[in-house]
């Protein structure tokens, strides 16, 4: 029904609601930094959201894939697998956490998780879920997108639902998704810290606060401050064959109250085992040669396309 004036376009639903703000983050093991959000940090987020009338969308995509770095984590091991994320997620202390005065819940809350089996299943399988209050769930799934059949991927979710049901999909994550992971941060964070810390390069090493757990796809590197970021990536593509992400490139563009020219992005989960090192000492070659001040000819910057899927 169209209206006209100041009038309403559309009639309210019962089951919708229009939030005043909306802030999106990655709390666990982030993309591009892998750096994670305290328990405190989160409850306080929660907090300001309820204040402001704000909704927190998080793209929970990495909690399924922690795992132990040393001996010290719990008396694990690192090839004993965790059965449970460490830290609630910002949906699970929305849930939780008492509200300071009564009356304040509508019932919607303020927190959706959002899920993609495209982390733990495979990146060409394009289905997630989203995860809420009851009243917010309901809300979701009558939007356009859900209710006209057309937007989600019918055989995707079945063959997803088969194992959910059948329990392979959480063996698939725990036997073979974080122990292959695991092995792979652990070797390229040893080529790190053999061929590139030397040269001035400081490994954020971001694990869960108050453990030795890490997780997610992503390391991040801070290179000195005299050499570019955006330079070495493109060198390392034009003369190396290697894909390395710049900083840049995960900026937001137009605000410049946050800048990474100096910070590297490397993807532990995509290259074979074999290779991780030899990606290392491939960037540790054109990071000494800008060292040295060597320069050639501009080389092509590298974009979020070369990245590939995973991102």
């Amino acid at each position: 029904m169209m209206l006209t004036g100041a009038q309403a376009i559309k009639r309210p639903k019962p089951w919708s609601k229009i939030y005043r703000h909306v802030i999106y983050c990655v709390p666990t093991f982030s993309n591009p930094s892998g750096r994670s959000m305290s328990l405190s940090a989160r409850q306080s987020l929660v907090q300001l959201a309820r204040k402001h009338d704000a909704l927190i969308i998080t793209d929970d995509v990495y909690d399924f894939l922690q795992w132990p770095t040393s001996d010290s984590t719990s008396s694990l091991n690192p090839t004993t697998t965790l059965k449970s994320a460490l830290l609630p997620r910002l949906v699970d202390v929305d849930r939780t956490l008492p509200r300071q005065r009564e009356g304040a819940d509508d019932g919607f809350g303020n927190t959706v998780s959002n899920g993609s089996f495209s982390k733990i299943v495979g990146p060409g399988v394009r289905t997630g879920w989203g995860e809420s209050t009851t009243k917010f769930a309901y809300g979701l799934s009558q939007c356009g997108s859900s209710r006209s059949g057309g937007a989600p991927s019918q055989m995707t979710a079945t063959i997803i639902n088969s194992l959910l049901r059948s329990g392979d999909l959480e063996r698939h994550i725990e036997f073979f998704l974080k122990p292959e992971y695991q092995k792979r941060h652990t070797l390229m964070k040893l080529a790190i810290l053999t061929h590139l810390v030397p040269l001035g390069i400081h490994f954020v090493s971001d694990t869960l606060p108050g453990s030795s757990v890490f997780g997610g796809y992503f390391i991040w590197l801070e290179l000195p401050r005299n050499i570019d970021a955006e330079a070495v990536s493109g060198k390392c593509k034009e003369e190396e064959n290697l894909i390395v992400a710049p900083g840049n490139i995960f900026e937001v563009q137009g605000d410049d109250s946050i800048k990474f020219p100096s910070s590297i992005r490397l993807c532990f989960s995509w290259e074979a085992e074999a290779d991780l090192e030899e990606g290392v000492i491939r960037l540790a070659r054109v990071i000494r040669d800008a060292a040295a001040g060597k320069e050639g000819s501009a080389a092509p910057p590298v974009t979020k396309r070369d990245l590939g899927e995973f991102q």
